[in-house]
């Protein structure tokens, strides 16, 4: 049974967030078993934390005094007395500008390793502008690695300006840390809340709509070759659903690579099926995003990633050209010289099916 919170100023029972506790362990070099003998904490209670189930306040703040922080830095975003940043601020002027209006994810972890929660938020000062807030949280980690993070914080917003205007990549808005740099705020245009990711949860992407999806996906991803971009991490969590007219827009540029000598960010990632299998080893080029075009193109198709060997059966169930179709299966070639060389011969064939489709 679940422990309610009670709200009174003697309220006894708090609840953290599993993930700083699991990062500042890590941050300590410490075990799972050699933290639950370091902290003057019982293990049923250790083990309930990291449960998310509410401690008691007194024990909190032994934690909070191990890890050398404030009760509050530990707070989980389902205990009440969590506050999170509540705007992001204009560089010149100190003013609030943008004010959060509801979560989107309640706290998740990006690919290069981060933990952000994900946002709706709304401009103060003009009305009915919204954006999409992603705010990176910082304060589990030392000052020196808040500033070897800055590369890759602000790799989104420099993406997003080498593209431009583009209907199906993100507009950013701003990109900043906040005051103290204990977060960092990142905020694009709105585009909807809904991922293609979440779409696929539930069903399989509609064969009516498929032609178009592709053809959306594969144009963003021409947008960002022709700005000398890799995305490196194409996947159905990084493609927005606009609400307004159902295209697709691809987001979250954090870890992609910028084919001009800038530093690439870190190649240390969790595993991800949808990344081409060289990425891991640090190297990417143009054909990398088109293994995961390939997988996407799987995915949408059959609602899950399913074998190899099933993959012509599920683009022939879905309607997919046969031409196409070849071409999206040389795709998922492991080795990166047996896949087309761009997505030019791809968007020659969307655009034919796509036209087909609205006929």
């Amino acid at each position: 049974m679940r422990r309610e919170i009670n709200d009174s100023p003697d309220a006894c029972w708090v609840y953290l967030d599993q993930f700083l506790i699991e990062r500042l362990r890590i941050n300590k070099g410490l075990s799972r078993t050699e933290f639950l003998k370091a902290v003057d904490v019982s293990a049923n209670t250790l083990k309930a934390a990291f449960r998310g189930e509410g401690i008691r306040a007194a024990t909190a703040f032994e934690l909070a005094t191990f890890f050398c922080c404030k009760v509050t830095d530990l707070l989980s975003l389902r205990d009440p007395r969590y506050k999170p940043p509540a705007s992001a601020v204009t560089p010149m002027t100190g003013e609030s500008e943008w004010q959060t209006e509801g979560y989107l994810e309640h706290g998740r972890l990006a690919s290069n390793g981060l933990y952000y929660i994900t946002c709706r938020m709304r401009h103060r000062h003009t009305s009915n502008r919204q954006g999409r807030g992603k705010f990176y949280l910082l304060t589990a980690l030392a000052t020196k690695s808040r500033d070897a993070l800055r590369n890759k914080l602000a790799r989104h917003a420099d993406v997003c300006v080498r593209v431009g205007s583009h209907a199906n990549v993100a507009f950013n808005l701003t990109s900043a840390p906040i005051s103290g740099d204990a977060g960092w705020w990142v905020i694009d245009n709105w585009v909807g809340e809904q991922t293609l990711a979440d779409r696929l949860e539930t069903s399989t992407w509609p064969a009516a709509e498929l032609p178009r999806l592709l053809l959306d996906v594969a144009t963003g991803l021409q947008a960002l070759h022709t700005a000398g971009v890799v995305f490196r991490e194409l996947a159905p969590a990084r493609v927005l659903i606009c609400e307004r007219d159902g295209s697709a827009v691809l987001t979250d540029f954090e870890l992609s690579k910028l084919l001009d000598g800038s530093p690439s960010v870190s190649s240390e990632w969790p595993e991800d099926p949808y990344r081409a299998p060289e990425v891991d080893g640090g190297s990417a080029t143009v054909k990398a995003d088109l293994y995961s075009f390939g997988k996407l193109a799987v995915a949408a198709a059959a609602g899950v990633l399913v074998d190899h060997i099933a993959v012509p059966s599920v683009f022939n169930h879905a309607g997919v050209p046969k031409r196409l179709a070849k071409l999206m299966i040389d795709c998922l070639e492991p080795v990166p010289h047996k896949r087309p060389a761009d997505l030019a011969p791809l968007l020659k064939e969307l655009a034919i099916w796509q036209k087909k489709a609205t006929r």
